[in-house]
């Protein structure tokens, strides 16, 4: 079933995009900020379909609550504002206290609201643990398998020659297919190919990989945003906790994994919901469903997503003159003020 908040018109979406700029704002107390304003404004225009003067909309919690009655809608209302406590550092713990005050009064009480409440208070592992147990459709395997891939890389132990001739064989299809576009993904992030030897993240990231693909969306934070957006709407899994993680990661500076680069001022918001929506639309619902893209891999890739109802406007890499890794560069190579110094973000 996918989520039902993308069906919601008129008056009852005014009243969610209410309940949002309620947490936004702590139900007033706190000021409006433009990136909340730009986030309410994509998630009307994307999500409910409308074009919607935010600033004009109240900010308590009580005149809209009446308008959603449903439970699983009330669960999906609460868990997709909880990015909006993530998105500029000014008075987290005051917004996810907001966040905690909605879904108390719909009765939400889920990993997914504690986690991101707890997160704002320094403390992480019960996000971590949400993340992984609801992004396993993204990430294929579980967290014990995939710390067990990683564990395995740290010994060189990860190697897998028939998978690493297969990718190989991959860079001699033609120009337009799937097998093609998924070897020059590799190539230029400069990333090794799966079967590789102590490539952990090529080796236990082999379906996200080809969701970037499929999507078309980069490796730049903003790609990694998107990708997040379109299988969150895709799949039946919710994907909540892990995208509070990565808007932390990737717009507020918050390091959560070692070697791996956090930014400041990379989420955009229009992009973002036009990557929810873009999931949403697909026919084919290839996360949860099982899908061997090997048999795929020569037929073109706008063949593929043509089956898979994939819109390409709204992509990030739209054709082979577009790379991979986007205008950043391969992530290793990668300088930019906006990158994180190292160590770990605190929220007060």
């Amino acid at each position: 079933m996918q989520k039902k908040i993308f069906n919601l018109r008129g008056e009852q979406a005014q009243k969610v995009l209410q309940l949002f700029k309620g947490v936004a704002t702590d139900e007033g107390r706190l000021p409006f900020h433009d990136i909340h304003r730009k986030t309410l404004a994509a998630i009307g225009a994307h999500i409910f379909q409308s074009r919607v003067d935010v600033d004009s909309l109240a900010s308590d919690f009580a005149s809209a609550q009446g308008a959603i009655g449903d439970n699983e809608l009330q669960h999906e209302i609460t868990h997709m504002a909880s990015v909006l406590a993530y998105l500029e550092p000014e008075s987290i713990v005051a917004k996810t206290e907001a966040l905690g005050r909605l879904a108390a009064i719909w009765g939400v009480s889920d990993a997914t609201i504690k986690g991101a409440m707890a997160f704002a208070h320094g403390r992480k592992s019960l996000m971590v643990l949400d993340s992984f147990r609801t992004n396993k459709p993204e990430l294929g395997q579980g967290i014990f398998a995939l710390s067990w891939g990683f564990f395995k890389s740290s010994l060189h132990l990860d190697g897998n020659k028939e998978r690493l001739d297969r990718y190989e064989g991959y860079r001699s299809l033609p120009e337009d297919s799937l097998g093609r576009a998924l070897a020059d993904y590799y190539d230029d992030n400069k990333f090794p190919l799966p079967g590789a030897v102590d490539a952990p993240f090529s080796n236990n990231l082999r379906n996200h990989d080809i969701h970037h693909v499929l999507a078309g969306y980069d490796t730049s934070p903003l790609g990694e945003l998107c990708v997040y957006a379109f299988d969150g709407a895709l799949s039946k899994s919710d994907y909540s906790a892990a995208t509070v993680g990565s808007v932390a990661q990737f717009q507020l500076g918050y390091m959560r994994y070692p070697g791996i680069n956090a930014w400041h001022g990379q989420f955009q918001p229009d992009m973002i919901y036009r990557a929810a929506e873009r999931g949403h639309a697909c026919r084919v619902n290839y996360l949860d469903e099982a899908v061997d893209f090997d048999a795929l891999k020569a037929e073109p890739l706008a063949s593929v997503r043509e089956r898979f109802g994939i819109e390409i406007d709204g992509a990030l890499v739209c054709g082979p003159q577009d790379p991979w890794c986007g205008s950043l560069g391969p992530p290793d190579e990668r300088e930019d003020p906006n990158i994180a110094e190292a160590g770990s973000l605190t929220f007060d």
